[in-house]
């Protein structure tokens, strides 16, 4: 229904005043009209409340982030949501977790569906629905200059912060470990943090070696720290693409039977 952002692999604004704000924001993503026949698809509950329950872990720019105010979600994802919203005729909230929260606040039907840069995987699909709408990518976030000469795919021997529940702790970092050992290397030690900028704040004190995200917020806290950080590759592709979990369908009632973002 929406557009598909993608990231290439190759492997694996300041603001004057708050009404200045809202002009900028309207202008940049513009309301749509409702599509009766999608909003019509909608469980009844969620007809009925006239709002969409959403969780993410504002911490991972561009995807999503809190603005200057202190408490409005903004980004890319926000976007995407509230654009359906405005299609489907219903409000879009909000509901701040951890990542590691998300799947288990779904489950516990605490919210209606995510959008947090989460990666569609066999074991997550045990449990919840996916609906697919970019591919992304993974770099490492070093102090500058590379001290450690640390690359993406191969981090032998150092320490690496990570988002604990992501894939970088349980895919990508894991399978570095056999490649490593053949190189007769210690393989990479994983320090788990609550979110990208715990981790970035420990790679600035020395506590661990890089940080492994997503491409888009380490490039980002690249591009906002020029002097402290640096990013390196190469830039592995993440082998599931970045979706929308909503909870399992169990029936043709289910709330996760409404019309997918994709």
């Amino acid at each position: 229904m929406l557009a598909t952002v993608t990231l290439a692999s190759c492997g694996l604004s300041s603001s004057p005043s708050q009404e200045d704000d809202d002009v900028a924001a309207e202008s940049a993503a513009p309301q749509q009209e409702v599509n009766e026949e999608l909003a019509a698809a909608l469980p009844a509950e969620i007809q009925e409340a006239g709002v969409i329950r959403i969780a993410t872990d504002p911490n991972y720019p561009p995807f999503e982030t809190v603005d200057d105010d202190g408490k409005t979600i903004v980004g890319l994802d926000p976007d995407i949501a509230h654009a359906v919203g405005d299609i489907l005729g219903v409000d879009i909230e909000y509901v701040e977790s951890s990542f590691d929260g998300i799947i288990p606040a779904l489950e516990a039907g605490k919210v209606d569906m995510a959008m947090s840069s989460i990666g569609d995987t066999k074991e997550r699909e045990k449990t919840v629905d996916f609906a697919t709408y970019y591919w992304n990518g993974t770099l490492v976030l070093v102090k500058k200059g590379n001290p450690e000469g640390i690359v993406a795919d191969q981090a032998c021997g150092v320490s690496i912060g990570v988002i604990r529940g992501s894939l970088q702790q349980n895919t990508f970092l894991p399978a570095q470990t056999p490649k490593c050992e053949e190189a007769g290397l210690e393989p990479p030690t994983s320090q788990a943090y609550q979110n990208g900028p715990q981790a970035q704040l420990a790679l600035k004190s020395g506590r661990i070696d890089g940080v492994m995200l997503d491409a888009p917020p380490l490039l980002d806290a690249e591009q906002k720290s020029p002097d402290e950080f640096e990013t390196v590759g190469p830039l592995c592709a993440t082998p599931t693409r970045a979706v929308s979990p909503s909870p399992k369908a169990v029936s043709s009632s289910s709330r996760s039977t409404a019309p997918s973002i994709s």
